[in-house]
Formats: C-alpha cells, structure tokens, sequence
C-alpha cells in the first residue's frame, strides 16, 4: 500500500475531534508522529504512523477498527485523484462483491476467480478488467471489511464515501433518513412484511438503488424480490452489488435498461423522478412518467413517487400538464399528495419536492376525494413522519366517514373542489403552520372541555396546598453577622467537598430521541430541558469509560453562557462541554443551594474583550455554614413546590388559548363566552 500523507485538519476528521485538539497532541505527547513533508506551508504527517499513534495512545472517537478503514479511504483519495473516483469506487466495490462470493481473501490476480464465479459480467466482471493498477486490492479490500466488520457494511461505508474520493455525483439523488422512512410507512411495508409472504418492490428510476435498499433494511432478504431500471450498466452492476451483498439472492433480483414485465407484479413501486434543472423542467413530461406507472399498478398494488414541487403540487400553466394532472387527479388512482418540507433532497436542498401516493382499487369511500397535506412549514422529524404515515394509512384503510379522526397533517378535500381545469396548487384550505396546528381544533369543544377540567384540578389542588400549608411565610430577618466566605468550585474539588465529573464527546449518531440514559449537554443545560437520549448497548460498547450521573449531581456549561442544573433522577449522560459536579455525602451544601448559589454567582461571565470565558474552578461561591445552608434548602423547596403548582396551570392555559385560536383560525369553533346564552 502507498503510504499517504495528513494534514492537521485531515488528522482531527479521521480522529473525529475539533481542530485544535491535534495540535495539543502534537505538542502535549513526545511520540505524536513528526511531519515528514511540507505543502504550502503545511506540515504533513505520515498516515499510517499517525493512525498506529492513534491505536496506541487510544486517543480520539473514533473506534480503532474503523480507524483502518478511514487509512485506506485516505490511502484511496490518491488513487482517485489519479484515476478518478468513479472508477476507483465501481472497481472497489466488484473487489468487496467477489470477496463475498468468493468468501475468502482475493488472490493477488483476482481476475481468474472473478471471471469463474461471474462469468456473465452482471455483476462485477467489467469494473475489475477497468480497475486501476492498485498496489495491493487485497489488502484494502481486508481493511475495510475490519472496519466495517463485514462485506455489506464496508461496501456501504465506501459508498457513503464517493463524495470525498471524488464521485458526489453517486449521492445526488439520495433523501433523508426521514423521508425514506416516512415512504416506507406510505407504502405499508411493515403491514405487508408482517404477512411473511415474499414482496415485490421496484423502483423504474433507481439511480445508483439506495432507496430500493434502504427500504429493504432490517428484512429478511428470502422475502424480497427487487426490480429496477437503470440503463447505465455500471450502475446496473452497482445495483446489482449493493442488494447482493445486502443478502437478497441472485435470483430475486431484476435490473435491467428498461422496464420488464415483472414490473407489473410489483406490490410496491418506490421511485424519484429524475432531476431535472428548473430551465429544462418539463411538468407535462414529469406527470407523463406518473402516467405510465399507473398502468404497472396490479390491484391492491402501492406506488410512492417523489418528484419536484413544481410538477406535483404547484400552480401550473403548461395547458397540456394541467390535464395531465387533472386526468391523475380524477382517475381514482392518486389517494394522497404531500408537499415535503425543503432539504429532503441534502445535495440539493433548493429543490422542493412532494410525494404523491397511489394505489389500484382504493376503498369506495375514496371516490372523489383526496388527502391533501402539506408537510413545508417545519422540518421532517419523527413525529411529523409517523403523523403523515398515519393518516395516509387510515384514509387508505377507512376512506371518507362522518366519524373518522381527522388527519393531523392535511385535509381530505373533494376532487372537484381543487379547480383542476385552472391549474390551481393543491393543498389545504390554509396555510401549512395553521393547518397543523388545527387539527386538533376539529374535535374542539371536547379538548377545550378537557383542559378546562385539568385546570380546574389543577386549581383545586393549589387549593388544597395552601390549606394544607397555609400562605407561604418565609420569616425572613435581617442577619448582623459577617457575611460568609466565598469558596471556589476548585477549592470544593481540592478539599474533596465535591467531584469533578467531565463530560463525554458523543458522535451525533449515537444520539438520537430513543434510548435508556438521558444526555445533558450545553442546550440542555440551557434550556432546562432534554429530549435527546443514548441506547445503554451503544453506550456500554462504544464509550467504555462513559460514567452516568447519580441523582442530585449538577451539570454546568460555560457555553454559550454560564448555567446549571440539578439531574434529580440521575442515570444520564453529561455531553461535552458540558461538566458536572457531584457534592460528597453530608456536606453542608445541598445541590438544590449549590445551584441557586451557582446561579447568582458574579464571576460567570466573560468580558468583551477577554480571550475566553472564566474557567469553571475559578466560579466563587458563598461558603454557607451547615445552618444557613440547611434553611436556604428548606426555603427553596417550598418555592420549587409552589412554583411546580402555578407552572402546571400555566401550561394549561396556554394549551387551551391555543386550541381556540386555532379553532376560530381553522372556522371549526365558536364560544358562547360572554353571551346571554
């Protein structure tokens, strides 16, 4: 293999850490690799000591068997630049497919075993007698199956990095997690997987196949049977490579330059209509190609199209795609047109898009009618997808009823109301933020009556409270004494009065809105509040020396400004830059005092023209004697008691001004408030 050469910013990528953090290795550890070359001025450091550095020192977040794989990602970055990335990834890829069919390590001259177990060259044949002269295929092709831990997960890691091996075009075409998924619930891949029968998905424009794999992720690859088309057969093969080494079998597996017959016995069509600039964009040629898959549709068969904004959902002008879309519209086929939020396509997130859903033999209760959503007005997450996935799935399910729950991200809407024959836009009677918000206004008077009911309990419990412990009467007076000493959190440290515990470098992948340990980084800290957590398997295997937090510990953060909060329940995460702080047992300050006195401390903020903001063991403190602190506590309780009490009625009022707003926004609710009736 060729050795390569790093700079310090391509080291702190590989390591996964912040710029600066390198050059502090470089000068805190005697034996970080020295730079052997220079280029403008930039030091390069050998690559490969760097990594075995990396593996020795144990420093960095990145695992040490991924770390091999990033070397020969670098190691490839030359090779690319010398004889194209495309090239380089196609080769690449038909070296790791062999490698799996062969189910061993390539021989110095693969060709012979590759022309044997391929001999028809559907697979990789033709990319291998293209390949570069690499100076040893073999041993990268072992190096990233060690990093990614097998074929499928190394063929996808060097996928993901074609962009940076000088291919972005492969990934032009690809969505986001959450619109992949929000069109796999669309189509009810779950509900026809759980049939345990074998489903046919096909994609007519699959480009290089990633949504067609994405959607087959986590199935048994015996169930499936994958079509597509894609007329370049290097892609063809890529295609080919990627549901292969995903386990679906030879056999099940269809891709050809145009579409076959098995496309008709597809039960599920998932495809994007190719991209086409805004110049050059043809809506009459876009809604043509939505035709032609309808005629694929088999009854009880689902297709998902994403296409641009422009062509599905927006105003038209073009004569002939207004009665394109119109006879789509009116034909009974299309069940539900979403406008998507922007950025759904990453590499080109100036592109709206929409999706539109269709399906042979809806239910009777469909006929003339539409679901109409739209998605715009904030970005895709979770709970947005699963939203959309359910309404589509309960307007496929129970069509039009008087007593159905109303969709909570549309408006089912006549066919003949949305002024077809003028090219109007489709989507609901208002705008995308009050649509979503009035949802709920359509069973108003019910929810309204139910927050009411909460505030009245709310109400009689303060109540009751105050009975029970009477007004609240701190009896304060006024203190003679000296004033106490003021301590910092360092001295607190020194003297073991309390802990000092660091918070965790977390990569973003590993945190996410499920999990068992709640993770409290700087935003957290700030804002009061955590909706982000980390699965207790990732944290044990990825973050070995990760220590959880206890009940009572208090997490600080610096960033953007000085915070704290106290973690009553313990059992989470503190994320860098956060820190946190863990009082000893039966010291005189509790951590409810330490953060009300953390809260009023002076020496917290950063003056304008400082360098950088006071360090946290230099924060001082009132050092309360074991009296003071012990009545401060006492004090503070019955305030946060109070406080939670008046915080709940204050939620509940502002839940209900916004179910009435929204209700006389959305012309659902009226009130006879302040009437004589």
């Amino acid at each position: 293999m060729t050795e390569g050469f790093m700079s310090y910013r391509e080291i702190a990528h590989l390591a996964q850490v912040e710029r600066p953090v390198v050059t502090t290795w470089r000068r805190r550890y005697p034996d970080f690799p020295a730079p052997t070359q220079t280029l403008a001025s930039q030091p390069l450091f050998p690559a490969a000591a760097v990594v075995e550095w990396l593996l020795r020192s144990g420093l960095g977040n990145l695992e040490p068997t991924a770390l091999r794989a990033e070397l020969t990602l670098h190691t490839l970055a030359a090779y690319a630049q010398e004889h194209g990335g495309r090239r380089l990834v196609l080769s690449l890829g038909a070296a790791l497919c062999l490698r799996h069919m062969a189910d061993a390590p390539l021989p110095a001259d693969p060709m012979r075993l590759a022309a044997r177990l391929d001999f028809d060259g559907a697979f990789l044949l033709p990319d291998l007698e293209e390949a570069p002269a690499l100076a040893d295929l073999s041993g990268m092709v072992e190096q990233l199956i060690e990093g990614a831990y097998d074929t499928d997960q190394a063929h996808r890691f060097l996928l993901d990095a074609a962009a940076r091996l000088g291919w972005p075009g492969l990934g032009t075409e690809a969505l986001t997690p959450h619109l992949v998924n929000l069109i796999r619930l669309a189509a009810d891949m779950p509900g026809r997987l759980a049939a345990r029968s074998p489903i046919t998905v096909a994609d007519p424009y699959a480009g290089s196949g990633d949504l067609i794999a994405a959607l087959l992720t986590g199935i048994d690859p015996e169930q499936a049977v994958c079509c597509a088309v894609q007329p370049d057969p290097a892609l063809a093969r890529l295609i080919r490579r990627r549901l292969h080494l995903a386990g679906i079998p030879e056999f099940h597996l269809d891709v050809g330059p145009v579409l076959a017959d098995d496309f008709a016995d597809a039960d599920v069509i998932v495809t994007r209509l190719p991209y086409q600039p805004a110049e050059t964009r043809n809506p009459a040629a876009d809604l043509d190609r939505i035709s032609d898959l309808t005629d694929l549709l088999g009854p009880g068969r689902t297709a998902v199209v994403i296409g641009p904004a422009a062509s599905l959902v927006d105003a038209l002008r073009d004569h002939q795609a207004i009665r394109r879309r119109a006879e789509l519209l009116t034909g009974g086929l299309v069940e539900a047109v979403v406008r998507l939020p922007g950025g759904v396509f990453p590499a080109r997130p100036g592109h709206p898009a929409a999706m539109w859903v269709l399906t042979r033999d809806p239910v009777p209760t469909t006929k003339g009618r539409l679901l109409v959503a739209d998605l715009s007005g904030a970005a895709l997450d979770e709970h947005r997808t699963e939203s959309a996935a359910e309404d589509i799935l309960l307007w496929r399910t129970e069509g039009h009823r008087r007593d159905s729950h109303a969709p909570r991200t549309g408006e089912i809407v006549l066919v003949r109301d949305l002024d077809l024959p003028r090219g109007a836009p489709l989507q609901p009677a208002g705008p995308a933020t009050v649509t979503l918000l009035t949802r709920p206004a359509a069973d108003g008077p019910a929810l309204i009556g139910e927050v009411e009911r909460r505030l009245a309990d709310a109400e009689q419990a303060q109540r009751e409270f105050t009975e029970k412990h009477r007004p609240l009467n701190t009896t304060a007076a006024h203190r003679d004494a000296d004033p106490p000493k003021r301590v910092s959190l360092g001295t607190l440290s020194a003297t073991r009065r309390a802990r000092h515990l660091p918070g965790h470098r977390l990569a973003p992948q590993h945190v996410g809105p499920r999990g068992q340990h709640r993770v409290l980084g700087a935003a957290e800290v700030t804002t009061g509040t955590s909706n982000r957590f980390v699965d207790r398997f990732v944290l044990a295997g990825e973050y070995q020396h990760a220590a959880l937090t206890e009940p009572g510990d208090l997490v600080i953060s610096t960033v953007p400004g000085f915070a704290a909060l106290v973690d009553q329940d313990g059992f989470s995460v503190i994320e860098f830059p956060a820190q946190g702080l863990r009082l000893s047992p039966g010291d005189a300050l509790t951590p409810r005092v330490l953060k009300a006195l953390l809260d009023t401390a002076h020496n917290t903020t950063r003056n304008p023209g400082a360098v950088r903001g006071p360090r946290l063991r230099d924060v001082t403190i009132p050092d309360l004697s074991r009296r003071e602190a012990t009545r401060l506590d006492e004090l503070l309780r019955r305030l946060d008691e109070r406080e939670r009490l008046l915080q709940q009625q204050t939620d509940l009022l502002a839940e209900l001004r916004g179910l009435a707003v929204t209700g006389f926004a959305d012309g659902t609710l009226t009130t006879l408030y302040g009437t004589n009736s």
